[in-house]
């Protein structure tokens, strides 16, 4: 099975753009099946008379996307099938709501009125279903995205993210809206306070993923290494758990996303830079970018995948069986 790509040079659409797409196709037709391992990026290359700039500029894009998973030293591969259905069938829901909404302004009716009517199915299916209603909680950004990612992965979960900060403000929304309410162990003491005894209230462990910790350990001593998120408290989680890993995890710098002037200078003398597993969330389009060049150029992007630890996993799977149970037995 070979890849095979057509790209149209005079085209006004970027060279890298035609290169997802088409790949993109493929995934999705079945002709490129989960595991297929891509052309490096020199022999695509090289085959095709394209720069490698561009050619992983257009991987570094599919990867975001979810179509290809890049590892280092082994290659690029086409994503298992459990992601590339997850992006599928949010294409599809997409495309449902896009078509539901004009067939509603033919009907003449306004914004106000489609979400009053929505809001009435969802109520309406809501209490046709065993849903339990999640509420996850941290301190920074970053976190709460990867929490939301992963607790989307249980069945009758609808999980909703808050910052600890907007506590005080949510807490009589989510004692009266949540059937379960999660926290890391960091922030328990500081939530409990707050949330009713009616309201179950769970704490989670958060730990580096494998791969994130197989990659840090790799990295020279003397590495000039960079923490590169969108705040203060999620570079504290990285320096946290990289100590003692190498004299480099005593130097490490941090440059918030946000400005890209310092963002620019701040890349100009690191060997390997870590943020947050779909940083691209909390990037303009302009640091996204940068960060791309950035790895064409040599540099090592390392992304910190922070997870919930099987335990704390197997936790919450079990306390949402006894909202379900609570709520069927009422």
């Amino acid at each position: 099975m070979a890849l095979n790509l057509r790209i149209d040079g005079i085209s006004d659409e970027p060279l890298y753009r035609q290169i997802v797409n088409a790949v993109n196709r493929e995934v999705k037709a079945g002709t490129l099946p989960p595991g297929y391992k891509l052309p490096t990026v020199r022999e695509l290359a090289e085959e095709m008379g394209i720069s490698r700039g561009t050619i992983k500029h257009a991987y570094d894009q599919l990867e975001y996307m979810g179509v290809i998973k890049m590892t280092q030293g082994k290659g690029s591969f086409v994503a298992e099938r459990e992601d590339e259905d997850a992006a599928s069938r949010k294409e599809r829901a997409m495309a449902a709501i896009d078509q539901l909404f004009s067939q509603l302004e033919e009907l003449r009716f306004t914004p106000r009125e489609m979400e009053i009517y929505i809001n009435l199915k969802l109520r309406g299916l809501e209490e046709k279903y065993d849903v339990v209603k999640v509420a996850a909680i941290d301190c920074n950004p970053e976190t709460l995205q990867l929490m939301e990612k992963q607790l989307s992965q249980i069945g009758y979960a609808e999980t909703a993210i808050f910052a600890l900060s907007q506590l005080p403000e949510v807490a009589a929304k989510l004692n009266a809206d949540y059937d379960l309410i999660l926290t890391t162990t960091t922030h328990y003491a500081q939530v409990e306070p707050l949330i009713q005894p009616s309201t179950t209230l769970g704490m989670m462990a958060m730990t580096p993923a494998t791969r994130t910790v197989i990659r840090l350990a790799k990295l020279p001593e003397q590495a000039v290494v960079g923490i590169v998120c969108a705040s203060d408290a999620f570079a504290g989680v990285v320096r946290m758990n990289c100590q003692g890993m190498g004299n480099w995890s005593d130097c490490m710098t941090t440059q918030l996303l946000g400005n890209y002037s310092r963002l620019r200078s701040f890349l100009k003398n690191k060997g390997a830079i870590i943020l947050p597993e779909g940083y691209g969330a909390f990037a303009s389009p302009e640091e996204r970018e940068l960060l791309a060049s950035y790895e064409r150029e040599g540099g090592q992007l390392i992304p910190y995948d922070y997870k919930i630890d099987r335990g704390s996993f197997l936790y919450v799977e079990e306390q949402i069986k006894k909202c379900i149970n609570k709520k069927r037995s009422l």
